[in-house]
């Protein structure tokens, strides 16, 4: 007859203390996991809101080289991030300052609804070319933009592009 010694009988299956460890390193795994795909989703957000301004900054180019008269006149000189009233001069007559105005309205509109708090200011002449820059509010970005002029808040980013006509 053969008899088995209990002190040499091995050990069959996973003890609970090795179970709890694997559960413990998959979930920190898991973690991990969850924030790379969080900072992939920012990095995509800020990335869709500079395609954004790149596109709107294009686009008040754009309008002010369709509008020569006025962009000569000087009625491009110094667009102020507020939104002027203007009428349509889409279906209407506009004078060369009116075109001006509404193009200025119609941009920082479509500014305030493509970028969270977005607004446009152009600032220069014809002889020495224009600064084109969009501003928005960014979360999670706590510090100040470099590209940024002075006075402007923390969670603002800026997006500044000089045009020559």
């Amino acid at each position: 007859m053969f008899v088995i010694h209990p002190l040499t009988m091995k050990q069959q299956g996973f003890s609970l203390l090795e179970i709890l460890i694997t559960i413990l390193i998959v979930s920190f795994g898991l973690l991990g996991m969850a924030a790379l795909i969080i900072s992939g989703a920012r990095s995509n957000n800020i990335a869709h809101y500079r395609s954004v301004a790149s596109k709107q900054t294009e686009d008040i180019a754009d309008r002010m080289r369709a509008n020569r008269a006025g962009l000569i006149a000087g009625a491009y000189d110094d667009l102020a991030a507020t939104t002027p009233n203007s009428g349509d001069c889409v279906t209407g007559e506009c004078s060369e300052t009116q075109i001006a105005t509404y193009d200025h309205a119609q941009w920082n509109a479509a500014n305030a609804q493509l970028l969270p708090g977005g607004v446009g200011t152009v600032t220069g002449t014809v002889a020495l070319g224009y600064r084109i820059t969009l501003r928005w509010t960014e979360k999670g970005m706590n510090e100040a933009d470099l590209t940024c002029p002075a006075g402007v808040p923390a969670n603002t980013r800026c997006f500044v592009t000089r045009f020559a006509p």
